[in-house]
C-alpha cells in the first residue's frame, strides 16, 4: 500500500483565497425635483395609476446580476424629500449632497456604499437597454477601462459604466462645468487619461434618432404611449420591443421628433 502524507493545511489553495479582488458595481442615480422643462421627471406616472418613470427604471437596473447596490444620490435642496421617501419605501440606499455639484454626489454615492465601478443612468428614462447592462460591464473589467458608455442607441436607453477613480480624477483635474450634472464632459474632452470602451449594440437597436428620455410634456406623452400597448405592470420591456412599435406607429415619434437631438444627452 503506498504511503500517504498529510498535506499541510496552508498549501491548500481555496476559492476563498484567491487574490483577484472583485469589483463591486453599484448604481448611482443623481436625482432632484428641479427642472426648467419638466418638473419632477423621475416621478411623472407612465400608466396614468401606479408606476412612475423612476418605478420603471429601477427595476430594470434589478434585472443585472452585477449591480449589487443602487443608490439614490439626492439633491439636499428642499422639495427633493419626495426621493428620500422613494428611498426608503422601495428599500434603496440614499445620500444628500449638493445640488449644483451632481459630479461629487455621485461620487458620495459610490463611497457610500464601497464601490469600484459606478453605473450611471438619469432618472428619467423608462425604457433603458437592461439586457445588455451586464455585457458592458463584463467587457468593461475585462478590458481594464475606465469608462464605458453605449452608444448610437435610442437617446436615454444608453448609460454609462466609470470606475469611481475615474471620477474622482474628473473632480479634481475639471472646472466647476464639470462638477455639474456634466458628470462624465470631463472624460470626453481629455480622453487621452482615460481608458475609454465605445460599446455598439446590435444593429436592430442603433436608432439614435428615437427620444426616449423624458425632458419634455412631449417625451412624456410619447413614453406613455408605448406603456399603454406594451407595459404589463413594471416587467421590463426589451428595447426592440420599443423600437418595433415605434416603427410600426411613426405617429407616436413625430410627437417628439422635433426636439433638438442634442438635449439631454447624458453628459
Amino acid at each position: 500500500m503506498a504511503e500517504t502524507k498529510n498535506i499541510p493545511k496552508k498549501s491548500i489553495i481555496t476559492s476563498s483565497m484567491i487574490t483577484h479582488k472583485i469589483k463591486k458595481v453599484v448604481s448611482v442615480i443623481a436625482c432632484r425635483v428641479e427642472s426648467s422643462r419638466l418638473f419632477a421627471k423621475p416621478f411623472h406616472l407612465i400608466d396614468k395609476q401606479k408606476y412612475s418613470i423612476l418605478d420603471l427604471l429601477i427595476e430594470q437596473i434589478k434585472q443585472s446580476k452585477l449591480i449589487s447596490d443602487i443608490v439614490l444620490a439626492i439633491s439636499e435642496n428642499e422639495g427633493n424629500e419626495y426621493f428620500v421617501k422613494f428611498a426608503k419605501e422601495n428599500n434603496l440606499k440614499f445620500i444628500l449632497g449638493n445640488d449644483r455639484d451632481v459630479l461629487k454626489r455621485l461620487i458620495e454615492g459610490g463611497i457610500f456604499v464601497n464601490a469600484d465601478i459606478v453605473f450611471r443612468i438619469t432618472p428619467e428614462n423608462p425604457y433603458i437597454y437592461w439586457e445588455g447592462i451586464d455585457s458592458v460591464i463584463r467587457k468593461h473589467i475585462d478590458g481594464k477601462y475606465d469608462f464605458s458608455i453605449v452608444e448610437n442607441i435610442p437617446l436615454g436607453s444608453g448609460f454609462e459604466i466609470i470606475n469611481l477613480d475615474a471620477l474622482k480624477k474628473s473632480h479634481k483635474l475639471g472646472s466647476k462645468r464639470h462638477r455639474s450634472e456634466l458628470c462624465s464632459l470631463y472624460i470626453y474632452e481629455n480622453q487621452k487619461k482615460f481608458k475609454i470602451n465605445l460599446f455598439v449594440p446590435e444593429k436592430s437597436l442603433q436608432r439614435p434618432e428615437i427620444r426616449l428620455t423624458v425632458d419634455n410634456p412631449e417625451d412624456l406623452l410619447v413614453v406613455m404611449k408605448i406603456y399603454e400597448k406594451l407595459g404589463k405592470g413594471k416587467k421590463p420591456i426589451p428595447l426592440k420591443h420599443v423600437i418595433e412599435f415605434l416603427d410600426k406607429h411613426p405617429e407616436i415619434s413625430h410627437f417628439n421628433s422635433h426636439i433638438p437631438p442634442g438635449k439631454s444627452r447624458i453628459w
